[in-house]
């Protein structure tokens, strides 16, 4: 540890000996701080003509984090000179390691439960010190949409001279003001305006009040090597060879929360309708090792013209994989953006209730598939009365819950809106309720 890391180790640590047993005030953080990053000269300003260093923390999940990639693009093209370091958490790293945009990449798990700050306080100060401090970032993005993310508070630990994110002056669900006074720890606090948007867009608009003007190339992207392209033709090689199998569509009957699982055997019966009547069609299985019951069961429906590859590739190829197929079914996981990504149309289920209002923080509209025909089918009701009060996520549920009242006709009748959809290359997504 370097002794300007030891002095600002100590200072936020003196600080957490005298105030832990009361409540986290960031203002107070501030008070305590400000004097030793002065002393330390971590908040002169940048000489004109100096390499700026540029932080952006985004330590979230990997179709939050598919949905991110046109900001860092951006940001290289507004800051051609900046050194720009990612710092991402280990279930991105495939992907955060062939980001064309950054020069230097940390890969650690930083987002944690702040409901109880004093719990996980010595623990962001280390990553702080350890991983933050020594660049003397000037100028440091958090993404994260929620209240009190880790993230924000690490960045002022880590001495950036301007941090940049979501206001945290919120409202809740009854439209009451929520302020636990941590836009002191920003110095650029970003409007949470009341639109209905997409991350993407949302991501963006951080740069965009930034500099004042708009953001024009907004398309995704998806970081592989040419080497992931060709493992993925040659998984599928075998099953390409077999006459039958002219097109592929990749279906994904699985999530990493059950709540937003729809039920595999209702997949069976959709995808029985579908494939008589489409011949030249063959199914890309696709899922985590832990997925592969389900991915078979399928597979076995279908003998020759089904594959199950859950948890046989490395995720790069995985994404690679999706990109030869024509469709995207399933479900909505990280999959379904990087379908998106590839511009591969998207049918998928969210449990989000028909029946509540939609908001501007409505997860059909903040993860909607961006920019390609897709549709969304929604539950038309909700299954419990705590489902009916959830206008951001719908479903209140830890297991298949209101997802369950997605029906196989109405997902048939999705699939059918697809496909005018694609006819008609409407890209956008349309919810079906």
């Amino acid at each position: 540890m370097t002794e300007e890391q030891k002095k600002v180790y100590e200072g936020l640590m003196s600080f957490y000996e005298t105030h832990k047993q009361g409540k986290f005030v960031p203002a107070e953080l501030l008070e305590h701080m400000e004097p030793i990053f002065e002393a330390l000269g971590l908040r002169k300003d940048t000489v004109p003509g100096d390499r700026q260093h540029i932080l952006v923390a985004r330590d979230d999940a990997t179709g939050d984090f598919v949905l991110f990639s046109p900001f860092m693009r951006e940001l290289r093209r507004i800051y051609p000179k900046a050194h720009i370091t990612l710092y991402a958490s280990e279930r991105n790293e495939e992907m955060a390691r062939c980001c064309p945009y950054i020069d230097n990449l940390i890969v650690k798990d930083l987002e944690t439960e702040s409901s109880e700050i004093w719990e996980v306080y010595p623990f962001l100060v280390r990553q702080a010190v350890e991983h933050f401090l020594p660049y003397h970032f000037d100028l440091g993005f958090a993404g994260r949409l929620g209240i009190r993310p880790a993230s924000i508070l690490t960045m002022y630990m880590g001495g950036v001279r301007r941090r940049i994110s979501y206001t945290q002056i919120r409202s809740d669900d009854q439209g009451q003001k929520i302020d636990w006074g941590w836009n002191a720890l920003l110095t650029i606090p970003v409007p949470l305006m009341p639109i209905m948007q997409s991350d993407v867009d949302r991501d963006l608009y951080l740069l965009e009040y930034l500099l004042q003007l708009p953001v024009v190339d907004r398309h995704l992207e998806l970081w592989t090597l040419a080497s992931d392209r060709a493992a993925a033709e040659q998984a599928l090689a075998p099953f390409l060879a077999k006459k039958q199998v002219k097109r592929l569509y990749t279906v994904m009957p699985c999530t990493s929360q059950k709540f937003r699982e729809w039920p595999v055997e209702r997949f069976i019966e959709m995808l029985k309708v579908i494939m008589k009547r489409e011949k030249d069609v063959g199914l890309v299985l696709m899922g985590s090792r832990g997925d592969a019951t389900r991915t078979e069961a399928i597979a076995k429906v279908f003998p020759g013209r089904a594959i199950s590859l859950a948890g046989k590739l490395p995720f790069r190829v995985s994404a690679e994989v999706v990109g030869l197929t024509e469709k995207y079914i399933g479900d909505d996981t990280a999959l379904m953006h990087i379908a998106a990504a590839k511009h591969v149309p998207v049918l998928t289920t969210f449990p989000y209730p028909a029946e509540l209002t939609l908001q501007f923080l409505s997860v059909p509209i903040r993860f909607q598939p961006y920019r390609v025909p897709a549709v969304i089918v929604l539950p038309a009701k909700a299954a419990g009365p705590r489902c009916r009060i959830r206008p951001g996520t719908g479903c209140a549920e830890d297991e298949p819950h209101c997802i369950l009242n997605i029906t196989v006709e109405k997902m048939l009748e999705g699939y059918k809106y697809l496909n005018k959809c694609i006819e008609e290359r409407r890209m956008a997504a349309m919810v079906l309720k």
